[in-house]
């Protein structure tokens, strides 16, 4: 016998494959946005914020620290939060620039410290009690020049650690001095790092003091500010009431419209047959009880819609009249 399916049965097999392939989409797929992989591992905007929240905090500290330390104004102020590639980091920093590594610990991770030429050799005037007057050509510091910055360098460290606690923990050291051979090396080139640059002026001039964080550091910050609720969107309460009431609002729930229990004697129960019409000793003005899963939430009346049975909604379930309910 011919097992071949028709043209019609054929026709009513693709129809019930295609019903198969389209499914009723869901309120959480209809509302999905495409996903860009390259993006992956990009800092969100919110993210960027609270991390620029975080070195506000530092770039007052630094401030006030590094005015005490060199005895002259200074103001501090975060210019610049960014995700790029160590290598992007590294071509951004002007020549000549004193450039050093700062050891995370424990994380056992590198940052770069990068100081506008210019604005270190100032520094460097005052710390020897110079006025700190501005510089008009930029050189390399020499080896006791070096030195002297050190103190500089390690006031910057301090008050990252002084910063950050809030946020994460991490003991920051300075390194060394980097030239360019050795500050290419320090991370990879593509890595993706947090680069933070912060405009320092001072009356006789301005300078940029640039750091770069690796993806560790970024990820074990995130994961803090996320753990803390930071990075959380924060809802008022009655949002969230909101939001729940909209969830339970597809939920089924067993309901029910019971009288309140009455006596009936044993013999009237023995006598019941098919057709008779039991008596309760409650009046029809009576209300009865609408239920919930087993609570009762209003008194109603048993009425009729069409042909459908159905409840007017009296009081609330905390109406006198349900304590005979409860006592029975």
């Amino acid at each position: 016998m011919d097992k071949t399916p028709n043209q019609e049965e054929f026709n009513a097999l693709l129809q019930m494959v295609e019903q198969r392939r389209k499914p009723g989409v869901s309120e959480e797929l209809a509302n999905a946005v495409p996903w860009d992989i390259r993006r992956a591992g990009t800092l969100s905007t919110e993210e960027v914020q609270m991390i620029r929240s975080l070195h506000n905090s530092f770039a007052r500290i630094l401030t006030d620290s590094l005015g005490s330390h060199l005895h002259g104004p200074f103001e501090i102020v975060v210019a610049v939060v960014e995700q790029i590639t160590y290598s992007d980091f590294v071509h951004r920093l002007p020549e000549p620039s004193y450039v050093a590594s700062i050891a995370l610990h424990p994380l056992q991770a590198i940052a770069t410290i990068g100081l506008d030429m210019q604005l270190a050799l100032q520094v460097i005037d005052m710390l020897l009690g110079g006025s700190g007057s501005a510089v008009a050509e930029a050189r390399e510091v020499t080896e006791i020049e070096e030195e002297i910055l050190r103190s500089v360098a390690d006031l910057i460290c301090r008050d990252l650690a002084a910063a950050w606690p809030p946020v994460l923990k991490l003991d920051f050291r300075f390194g060394r001095r980097q030239d360019q051979t050795q500050l290419v090396r320090l991370m990879s080139p593509r890595e993706k790092v947090l680069s933070l640059s912060l405009e320092v002026r001072s009356a006789g001039s301005q300078g940029m003091l640039n750091l770069a964080f690796p993806t560790v550091v970024i990820s074990a910050l995130l994961k803090e500010l996320d753990e803390q609720g930071s990075l959380r969107p924060q809802e008022s309460g009655s949002s969230r009431a909101l939001q729940l009431r909209k969830l339970l609002g597809n939920c089924p729930f067993h309901a029910e419209l019971l009288s309140p229990a009455a006596p009936i004697s044993a013999r009237k129960l023995m006598q019941l047959k098919v057709g008779e019409i039991l008596e309760f000793p409650s009046t029809v003005a009576e209300p009865t009880l609408f239920k919930v899963e087993n609570q009762t939430l209003f008194l109603a009346n048993p009425v009729a819609i069409g042909d459908r049975r159905a409840a007017e909604m009296l009081s609330t379930g905390s109406a006198p009249k349900l304590i005979k309910e409860e006592l029975n």
